[in-house]
């Protein structure tokens, strides 16, 4: 108890001192502030920055007709699937889905705007939710023009910036698109290598989630799978590409086949409408304005998240303000809750694992959908799912809070990048179900094992002496499994597969047609289970919205609440913290091997490896997990 009053006392006393330094630091800076410069379009920076900023100001700007608002809005850093575990402040300025969204939909709703520019800048987005923001920018575009630029493009950047009216290109950029390509790791050799046999039962034909231990090579059933789904995705991605272009897929697959492009060959191929500057295209938007309108002012960064706003001068200020709970909406009536599932499913609390990623922890969800259905005030709730699958224990959990609160009210689910395996597991627990057109679905199937270590412990003259009492009570030690022990897990994994098939057919009722043909592990595209039933409707989060909003009978606009909320500093200092800080041993290596952030990011190089490492410490405390076979990366 001392040991936890010390650290406390130690926080406070530093973030104190962090408040009194910035203060001093603020006072400085105020001397020395320059004054703003005026923008090429009639209008000051500053403001602008007022007109964003003051909420009364705003509502002018919707009154002035005769000087309409060239609204632009720059995309940058990553889009997170979900709001981060851990955020010092209530409101700091992370972008997730829902909030690119929100910012989007305003604009489109703002009388006062004439036209959007929208600036593409390292934009750190996958698939899935680059097709979401096309589709939302698409909306934005049929109410008013939007242009946007780009310095240079990867596939889902340049899928967002295609979505607008015009489409412009830094003449010295490039459009890094060259295809799709899935890369699969297999460990036999090196575990043959080392002297350690895995032991692995797999139930379903397709599932395939053992292969990485227990071959060299993809089966057959492993390389169909992947070949289909890559053949869907690759017509959906020429389909995003070509479609807002007015080009043909053939067309566009041939210029894929010569990427990546210049600037000039992504012009000369209709990619791009023109070649331009960052700073000509803001000084050109500005033309774009309807003619009838004389004047128009430009609002930079527009309905941007603001930055916590602290009196730096008060030592107090500031730790004021990081004791303040958790980001997440006010609850009152009307509500809709909506739930992240995001990351590997695990039992316990959620988190983060060494390498940075997040993990979904059954206790964590099942508490948020005790609370939504527990709330007259929550009116639905919108399930957000990205997720490979994990514990099978954990997933039926989670299926079943989410169906005790879809018996209640609406639970309207919307599968993001991924839900399989575990992740569609806990999807049937909801009464309907969206999904991003890319979203990989299914791997309805079941993989138990673990690695025997008698091979390598012998290599490193380590003998064993084995004590047992049981049939079975070797299962868990390090040498392989005899044939009870085999038999037992076996019988076990295969009861878990029945229950997962029964969930899906409970959920599905006979909009699934032959569960045999869904099932055994395969594995879709959101696209593909329009047809075979797994999914009811193709669309993002706005569709789930609006669908929960139907659902519930909600006319008026609802208020809105993200759970699991992120930690703050008052919980860490409280004790109420269900998330570990983000990558630690990341942060070693990148500074004692320098190793690059990259590496370890959900979309780097060692992500893989980390999705199988992640595993196989499952493993170590389950023997049967619904996952998928292999960490799938779309780039």
């Amino acid at each position: 108890m001392r040991r936890k009053f010390s650290y406390r006392v130690v926080i406070l006393a530093v973030a104190v001192l962090l408040a009194g330094l910035a203060g001093d630091l603020r006072a400085e800076a105020d001397k020395a502030a320059p004054a703003g410069k005026a923008t090429k379009v009639k209008a000051t920076k500053a403001k602008a920055d007022k007109v964003k900023a003051n909420p009364v100001a705003k509502v002018a700007a919707k009154a002035t007709k005769a000087k309409p608002v060239i609204a632009h809005i720059r995309m940058a850093g990553p889009v997170l699937a979900s709001p981060p575990d851990f955020s010092l402040f209530a409101n700091d300025k992370f972008m997730t889905m829902k909030d690119w969204l929100e910012r989007l939909a305003k604009a489109r709703c703002d009388n006062s705007i004439a036209v959007v520019a929208l600036e593409i800048d390292s934009l750190q987005i996958g698939l899935s939710q680059a097709v979401e923001l096309a589709d939302a920018i698409r909306r934005l575009n049929k109410v008013k023009p939007v242009h946007t630029h780009l310095v240079s493009g990867s596939l889902g950047q340049y899928i967002v910036a295609a979505a607008g009216k015009t489409v412009s290109m830094e003449p010295a950029g490039a459009l890094e698109i060259i295809g799709i390509g899935a890369e699969l790791m297999f460990f036999r050799g090196t575990l043959d290598w080392l002297g350690v046999e895995p032991q692995f039962i797999q139930i379903g034909k397709y599932k395939g989630a053992s292969e990485p231990m227990m071959n060299t090579a993809p089966s057959p059933e492993l390389k169909q799978q992947y070949n289909s789904l890559l053949d869907s995705l690759y017509e959906i991605i020429c389909r995003q590409m070509a479609g807002p272009r007015g080009l043909t897929v053939k067309a566009v697959k041939a210029m894929i086949d010569e990427g990546p492009l210049t600037a000039n060959e992504a012009l000369k191929g209709k990619l791009v409408d023109k070649l331009i500057t960052r700073q000509e295209w803001l000084d050109k938007v500005g033309r774009e304005v309807p003619a009838k309108a004389k004047e128009a002012r430009m609002v930079n960064n527009y309905a941007s998240k603001t930055s916590p706003t602290v009196n730096l001068s008060n030592p107090f200020a500031m730790l004021s303000m990081m004791l303040k709970g958790g980001a997440g909406g006010e609850i009152k009536s009307p509500t809709i809750a909506i739930i992240h599932a995001d990351g590997v499913i695990y039992s316990g609390k959620s988190g983060t694992n060494i390498f940075g990623g997040k993990y979904v922890g059954s206790r964590t969800l099942v508490k948020c959908f005790d609370k939504a259905r527990t709330n007259s005030n929550i009116k639905a709730v919108v399930f957000r799912i990205n997720s490979p699958g994990g514990s099978a224990i954990a997933s039926e959990l989670i299926y079943q809070a989410a169906k005790r609160c879809a018996a209640v009210k609406p639970v309207i689910v919307s599968i993001s990048g991924m839900g399989a395996s575990g992740g569609y597991y806990i999807a049937c627990g909801g009464n309907t179900i969206f999904a991003d057109e890319s979203a990989v679905i299914g791997s309805i199937g079941v993989v138990s094992g673990k690695i025997a270590l008698t091979g390598l412990l012998k290599k490193l003259h380590v003998s064993t002496y084995e004590i047992t009492r049981g049939k079975n009570a070797g299962l868990y030690l390090t040498r392989p499994w005899n044939k009870s022990e085999k038999a037992a897990l076996k019988k076990h994994a295969l009861r878990i597969y029945d229950i997962f098939v029964s969930r899906v057919k409970t959920a599905r009722k006979d909009k699934v047609k032959d569960i045999s043909k869904v099932a055994q592990g395969r594995i879709f595209t959101a696209r593909q289970c329009i047809s075979n039933g797994l999914v009811d409707s193709i669309g993002g989060l706005s569709l789930a919205v609006k669908a929960a909003k139907k659902s519930a009978g909600l006319k008026a606009n609802p208020h809105y609440i993200v759970l699991p909320r992120p930690k703050t500093l008052a919980d860490v200092i409280s004790g109420n913290i269900e998330a570990s800080l983000p990558g630690p041993v990341e942060k070693l290596l990148q500074r004692q091997l320098g190793w690059p952030a990259s590496m370890f990011s959900r979309t780097g190089k060692l992500a893989g490896v980390a999705y199988l490492a992640g595993l196989a410490e499952q493993l170590e405390t389950e023997n049967t997990l619904t996952t998928m076979p292999h960490y799938l990366q779309i780039r």
